[in-house]
């Protein structure tokens, strides 16, 4: 099988932290930040996580220096434009990964463990 049929298969991981939240008249929910691993494209599912939830979101579009691109890659600073979600559902901090990656259950587990070395 050739490498694309790979990536259709097994999603590669991909992780933002958000900085910034917004609302864009007419477009909808806004997230700044820094794409810290893999790739993200424009249309792909993504999973949001918090201390205690997970929502899911897909990007309508992707956002750098006013231009608008197909695809964002590690260190890259960038807007992503999300849809099914409104800005009260996130927060800066938040962690964006693909949707059902392997990260999921790591991640929660260190936002845990976080939490929880706030009140020692």
């Amino acid at each position: 099988m050739d490498g694309l049929g790979a990536d259709l298969i097994e999603p590669t991981a991909f992780q933002f932290e958000i900085e910034a939240v917004f609302l864009v008249e007419g477009s909808g929910t806004a997230i700044f930040g820094l794409v810290e691993l893999g790739t993200v494209f424009t249309g792909a599912a993504v999973d949001i996580h918090g201390l205690h939830q997970r929502r899911q979101a897909v990007i309508g579009a992707i956002i750098r220096d006013g231009e608008q691109l197909e695809a964002a890659v590690p260190g890259q600073l960038v807007t992503l434009l999300l849809e099914e979600l409104t800005p009260g559902h996130i927060a800066s901090g938040m962690l964006v990964t693909n949707r059902g990656g392997q990260r999921h259950k790591e991640l929660r587990e260190c936002c845990h463990r976080e939490y929880q070395s706030l009140f020692v």
